[in-house]
């Protein structure tokens, strides 16, 4: 009985040790949080038990537009962690209910939480000046009282995760970064470009179909029509992709070769017949996808970097996250992950089976890793 008695309370202390312990708290928080971030649960507790943060909107103007946002904030004294939530091109709304309780809940856990909204990807525009525009949340998050700003961590979603890595490079920004979490985000433009033209994906022994959503088609349209030299190929590309104007087709034949190039890119191309329209891009065009494309600077990130994507994605292929990781400098990839448990980035699958509890646990797993440098 004595025994056991001593057994007993060793295992109570044990776990007060723990829970006591910095990793030990985050991963109750961590716990706690995961009904925010998927929204099928049964229960959120942090509703019920911690007061609904405050929410404060900022603005500030960069190179490619203005940038307006949300900051949340647990309020109370002291400094907290932050993370800022880079949404991607042409993204949901500030006020959706998905990212409104996913921004509540972290911040109900003790994180202060900025929401940027960029002119230029709200517009569908990708473009290096983006970087600039994180530097800009960055700083505003340095500048408040209530941040500590060596627990600065950004969560980019899609496009936004590329713009992040593309920022965590930046010189601007050494230093001032605890992390990046990418999820669903590219590696190299190109590659992008490459499996929207041939309807596939192969990489390092995958060959795979591959069916682009619309919406990645439209972006990729969008970067086509900055970008054309000729107003015609723009004018057709534009309302063939960009307002959906089918009937624009019958002025293909007005259209130079290298627009009609561009067009083909969207319509889906055999493999070789899309390598010889990639390459028929023109210059404006290869300097766009260049310069947005993580790939050629994630050998200057020093910060620690987490890699998400769901195998299933249609909007970016989850082989850009393994071109991704296969490039990050050694000692910088703390985790990666795939996942069957998402539409893209927003979680869509029922709690009906085995299977989600098994993602559900790997997505804790994510969320652990990344808070334990913010919280």
């Amino acid at each position: 009985m004595r025994k056991t008695r001593v057994a007993a309370l060793v295992l109570v202390l044990l776990v007060l040790v723990i829970l006591l312990s910095h990793q030990g708290r985050v991963a109750v928080l961590a716990l706690a949080v995961l009904p925010s971030a998927i929204g099928v649960l049964p229960v959120d507790p942090l509703v019920q038990l911690t007061p609904r943060p405050d929410r404060e909107a900022f603005a500030f103007d960069y190179p490619a537009g203005t940038v307006e946002g949300d900051v949340y904030s647990p309020g109370g004294r002291g400094r907290h962690g932050a993370l800022i939530l880079i949404l991607g091109a042409r993204p949901i709304d500030r006020d959706d209910p998905t990212l409104v309780r996913f921004a509540e809940g972290l911040s109900r856990i003790g994180a202060v939480v900025l929401i940027p909204a960029s002119s230029g990807l709200a517009a569908g525009r990708i473009v290096p000046e983006e970087v600039d525009a994180v530097v800009g949340d960055v700083e505003l998050l340095r500048a408040r009282p209530d941040v500590d700003p060596t627990r600065i961590g950004i969560l980019g979603f899609s496009v936004g995760g590329s713009v992040a890595l593309q920022a965590a490079a930046d010189p601007r920004l050494d230093g001032k970064l605890a992390l990046v979490n990418a999820f669903g985000s590219y590696s190299d433009a190109t590659d992008l470009v490459r499996a929207a033209a041939t309807r596939s994906l192969r990489y390092a022994g995958i060959d795979e179909a591959w069916e682009p959503h619309p919406l990645t088609l439209w972006v990729l349209a969008r970067q086509l029509v900055d970008t054309l030299p000729d107003p015609t190929d723009r004018d057709v590309i534009d309302r063939v992709y960009l307002q959906a104007d089918d009937s624009a087709h019958g002025d293909v034949e007005a259209m130079t070769p290298v627009g009609r190039a561009a067009l083909s890119i969207l319509d889906g191309l055999p493999p070789d017949q899309a390598e010889q329209a990639i390459a028929a891009l023109p210059p404006a065009t290869v300097a766009r996808l260049n310069g947005i494309s993580p790939a050629r600077v994630l050998d200057r990130v020093t910060t620690r970097l987490f890699i998400m994507h769901d195998h299933g994605d249609r909007f970016v292929p989850y082989t850009e996250s393994r071109r991704m990781a296969a490039l990050i400098p050694p000692g910088h990839l703390e985790q990666y992950a795939e996942f069957d448990l998402f539409d893209h980035v927003t979680p869509d699958r029922p709690p009906t089976s085995p299977t989600f509890y098994i993602e559900l646990a790997r997505l804790f797993r994510q969320l652990y890793g990344v808070l334990l440098y913010v919280l």
